[in-house]
């Protein structure tokens, strides 16, 4: 085996391919391009790899571009900005968390086998590739990078994810979630619509064909409020109910949560919130505008200060970004599921937030480049 050494790194390959390289070596002395990949590309395909970049080199071939799959996708430097998508969420992932301000250990008794901010992580991980417990914890053993990218001297057991998810607080996914909306804030703080709806997310519990014959009462959905920024298409705050409360009564909570995260102009709802409460918080506390469809009844007159001014000022332009938090939950059903597999209620909230977090994310990826935030 013949030693080498190109820009601090040490390779190793064949003696028989020395000559090659050398030769590779009097080709390129004004460029390292070449044999920058020659290097890359010892350990993987060496012999076809290796003739085709001399024939590159010697412009014996056709094409002048470089295929892509002839760099090696090897690399030992940690990724703090990066366009493989994976290691852009985990980075986002640890800032996020690191910014929150969650302790590396819960108790100072701690084995300290695995910190917090690494299973947390993790967990962000799973839901953002859709995968169970036990497949995860598969996946993970073949990701050498990302092994590399928690610092992780062990993989964990997929027990250990289920019982700090059982563990960790409530208000710590709550405040990674706010922190995560801040991210989408940095530059622009302020917003033109807020579109505020709810859907439902699917126990996985017994079928209905085995709840009809056993008699037995079958949760349908977990009801999840949300408000989205319309421009961002990025959620400002959430809120899960396990029974069919109205929306009218979820709303304030809803609207006082978006409002301290990014003000709005507008706050656009369907006929479902149409309340005098509704517009009257909307107009006063967060000195704002709502836009909302009057339910009529087939009266002759409207009822309410606020809901007269919204019957003869209604614009359905602006009521027409309603759709994007529909949108919302198109996206986040198709992409991370829609289906909880929690038991308990404690847990499916859980799960669901989580799921929140990791579309948050996964929108500031899209919307911003930059990941290391500081």
């Amino acid at each position: 085996m013949v030693a080498g050494r190109h820009n601090g790194r040490d390779y190793r390959y064949p003696e028989k391919f020395h000559s090659l390289v050398q030769f590779l070596k009097k080709l390129t002395k004004t460029s390292d391009f070449f044999i920058e990949c020659a290097f890359q590309t010892l350990s993987v395909n060496f012999c076809w790899k290796m003739a085709l970049l001399k024939s590159y080199a010697t412009g014996k071939a056709k094409n002048k571009v470089l295929p892509v799959k002839i760099m090696a996708k090897q690399n030992k430097e940690h990724y703090f900005f990066s366009d493989q998508k994976y290691i852009c969420f985990l980075t986002s992932c640890q800032n996020a968390i690191r910014l929150t301000g969650v302790p590396e250990y819960s108790s100072i008794y701690s084995r300290k086998d695995y910190t917090q901010h690494q299973l947390l992580t993790l967990l962000l991980f799973k839901e953002y590739l859709g995968a169970r417990y036990r497949d995860f914890i598969e996946l993970v053993e073949i990701m050498d990078i990302v092994q590399e990218q928690l610092q992780l001297n062990a993989i964990p057991h997929y027990s250990t994810l289920c019982k700090y998810l059982k563990r960790v607080p409530a208000t710590v996914l709550n405040k990674l979630f706010r922190k995560v909306c801040s991210f989408m804030t940095k530059w622009k703080n302020v917003t033109s619509i807020v579109a505020i709806d709810s859907s439902g997310f699917t126990p996985d519990l017994a079928s209905t064909y085995y709840s009809v014959r056993t008699e037995k009462t079958r949760h349908d959905s977990l009801k999840t409020t949300i408000s989205v920024d319309s421009d961002h298409i990025s959620s400002l705050s959430f809120h899960i109910t396990s029974s069919r409360c109205h929306d009218a009564k979820i709303a304030p909570i809803i609207l006082r949560a978006s409002n301290r995260m990014k003000k709005s102009k507008y706050y656009v709802m369907d006929k479902a919130y149409d309340s005098e409460q509704i517009h009257q918080t909307i107009q006063e506390d967060l000195e704002s505008q709502s836009m909302i469809p009057i339910r009529d009844w087939h009266a002759s007159y409207v009822s309410g200060k606020y809901r007269q001014i919204m019957a003869s000022s209604f614009n359905e332009k602006i009521y027409g970004h309603r759709n994007m938090a529909e949108t919302v939950f198109s996206i986040l059903k198709r992409r991370f599921g829609e289906t909880i597999y929690a038991r308990s209620f404690r847990q499916q909230v859980k799960e669901i937030k989580l799921k929140c977090i990791v579309f948050t994310i996964d929108r500031f990826l899209k919307n911003q480049r930059v990941f290391n935030v500081l």
